[in-house]
């Protein structure tokens, strides 16, 4: 239940800017203070909650930094909010949507964007979910915060830590989050492994090599003093105590947006939420866990677009929960980030198993959003994607429900690269499939709001062949020895926390390893570039290779392991391939600069018709091709 909104900070967005019948735009910054009744049914799925210090009217507290970029008069508006979960405290809506300058506070005209939000009258908002964020870290100031108590409990916690060049002092937690504290008393019985491959047989390294410690700013760390090498896998098991309650996020995303839809000095009538990656996992665990119905019974989002979420949810709501851990093909493979059920349509998982769908709670309470499921060809290779579309046999294509679409930008990497500039011997991936979000989130809107079905889903499936085994012959990738050929993709395995899992409780730091799920990748064709989803301009008239996979590097330790969520550019040769290249150049694929730019655009038009771009980005595609085209022919 939403308290209250206490507002901070209230300033114009560029002096008053006007954005079509929208008019000016203001931001509002504040905290927003909720009380969990823990006796409320709604609230029952909230691990720990129980267990949580409550106010005088048996309610648990929490209050968690907020931001909204509204019109100045909300009824100028559409009636549209858009709500940006956001990933590890950062905002992100208005560089997804509006090709904005990256910013967690928005000040000036490029951090702004074009104004597309603006101009189709969105309200935008934001609000902490995540209880391990400090309040600012180097490199990522005014993250935003979300505080909630601790209960006195102790229980196994896993760290683990890998790393790319040698240190020999790391924290416990993840990224430049708080992690949990040891025991007192307990630091004896603490064990640190060591192993070189995700599910390989790990290697107890010897107690007195090394100890706990605390960084600079106070956060409990291991020292090992003679560093950890690069490239392999250290896991460390301690009891730790006083968790925090992590699944509270859930309850306060769903009444901050709640409360936003039923206050009319707002004036919204439709909530879409966007989270992409650990956001857009977020997501699918609110979805499971039934966070989607407001404490009045009503739908909280009306349509949700899911970025780069794979097949995975996370460690949201558990105790001892470390959110920003997620599993991937070299690294956290025990962490339950992909975990029964992966689609949205019910199924078993084997004889005597469990049985059901990630929409099954929403869909009988009546609040099931329209859903876009959009993802890139990393999630396929590090984040079990094809479980989203396919049985957990991996033997035939599930059957989509009528209210969801599922998009696959082909040959793209988790979050595009920059186009490169200068000498590069193997640039990440550049290809923009941020133009396709913002047509799918117009389309999303006009599917809720009208009733106008939105672009067909389209993505990689069995039935056709563009969906293959990682491990067959089926997957025919060329031989280029600067990408080399990804051996080890993320394995997806049935792992087991102990009998209490059900309950939110994992009595094991390292779950006990199950069977594996099937690992299924997009089909290529001859110079590399996946067949089946949505292929953007730069894949359908390519200039190179676009994968959304990398391999670590020698330095980097274990290279034959793919790089976390990177993807690469390998470019096809100016004139002449060299040995062994078995890609034709681009003089022989295109007269000039002028003619490939013009099949490009011509390539991007086609999508507008299909309405996977709009038309106000065909000119960006044009002008993106061009420089790429040059830095191809010259680099």
């Amino acid at each position: 239940m939403m308290v209250r909104l206490d507002v901070s900070t209230r300033r114009p967005v560029l002096d008053g800017h006007i954005w079509g019948t929208a008019g000016a735009y203001e931001q509002v910054e504040g905290s927003a203070h909720i009380a969990l009744d823990p006796q409320h049914p709604l609230n029952a799925a909230i691990v720990d909650l129980q267990l949580a210090p409550r106010n005088g009217a048996g309610c648990v507290e929490c209050r968690a930094d907020f931001w909204i970029l509204k019109p100045v008069d909300p009824s100028k508006g559409s009636g549209n909010l858009l709500y940006y979960v956001v990933n590890r405290g950062r905002k992100g809506a208005l560089g997804t949507f509006n090709l904005a300058a990256g910013s967690n506070r928005p000040e000036t005209a490029d951090e702004f964007g074009d104004g597309l939000l603006m101009e189709h009258g969105f309200t935008v908002a934001a609000c902490a979910w995540q209880a391990d964020v400090p309040p600012s870290a180097p490199d990522n100031p005014h993250l935003m915060t979300l505080d909630v108590p601790a209960v006195a409990v102790q229980g196994p916690v896993s760290c683990e830590i890998l790393v790319d060049a040698p240190v020999s002092v790391h924290s416990l937690g993840s990224r430049y989050h708080r992690p949990y504290e040891v025991a007192p008393g307990s630091e004896a019985t603490a064990q640190l492994s060591v192993r070189d491959r995700p599910y390989g047989e790990s290697e107890i390294v010897d107690r007195q090599r090394w100890s706990f410690t605390r960084l600079d700013d106070g956060r409990p760390a291991i020292c090992f003093a003679q560093g950890f090498e690069p490239g392999l896998i250290y896991n460390l098991e301690y009891t730790a105590c006083n968790p925090v309650v992590m699944g509270a996020g859930l309850a306060t995303t769903r009444d901050f947006v709640a409360h936003l839809k039923d206050d009319a000095r707002f004036c919204i009538e439709r909530a879409y939420g966007f989270g992409s990656s650990q956001s857009g996992r977020f997501l699918r665990q609110l979805l499971y866990e039934g966070f989607n119905e407001s404490e009045k019974g009503r739908p909280v989002f009306d349509g949700l677009q899911i970025n780069v979420a794979g097949a995975g949810r996370g460690s949201f709501n558990h105790r001892f929960a470390q959110p920003s851990r997620h599993a991937s093909a070299h690294f956290d493979a025990y962490y339950p980030t992909e975990q029964f059920p992966f689609a949205d349509t019910p199924q078993r998982d084997g004889p005597g198993e469990a049985e059901g769908g990630l929409l099954d709670r929403a869909v009988e309470r009546g609040v099931a959003p329209k859903i876009f499921h959009v993802n890139s060809s990393t999630e396929y290779w590090n984040r079990g994607a094809a479980l989203v579309h396919v049985d957990v046999e991996g033997l035939r294509d599930l059957v989509v429900p009528a209210d969801v679409r599922i998009y696959h930008f082909a040959s793209t990497q988790h979050g595009a690269d920059e186009l490169p500039d200068g000498a590069h011997a193997l640039p990440g991936n550049p290809v923009q499939f941020k133009f396709g979000h913002r047509a799918l989130l117009l389309a999303l809107d006009a599917w809720v709001r009208e009733g106008v079905e939105p672009p067909p889903s389209r993505y990689p499936t069995l039935a056709d062949s563009s969906l293959v085994a990682a491990d067959s012959g089926a997957f025919t990738f060329p031989v280029l020895s600067e990408l080399g050929r990804p051996t080890a993709p993320r394995v997806v395995h049935r792992l087991d926390f102990g009998p209490r899992w059900e309950a939110g409780i994992s009595d094991r730091a390292v779950p006990a390893l199950g069977l594996p799920y099937p690992t299924l990748v997009p089909s290529v064709d001859a110079d590399g570039n996946e067949v089946g989803g949505i292929r953007l301009p730069e894949v359908s008239v390519p200039l190179g290779t676009f994968v959304g996979w990398r391999l670590r590097s020698g330095e980097m330790g274990a290279d034959w392991a793919l790089v976390g969520l990177s993807g690469a550019w390998l470019p096809f040769a100016a004139e002449q391939p060299t040995e062994g290249d078995p890609r034709p150049a681009i003089a022989t694929r295109y007269a000039n600069a002028d003619d490939y730019q013009a099949r490009c655009v011509q390539a991007a038009r086609a999508l507008v018709t299909q309405g996977y771009l709009l038309e106000r980005d065909v000119e960006r595609v044009s002008q993106r091709a061009r420089r790429m085209y040059e830095w191809a022919m010259c680099r």
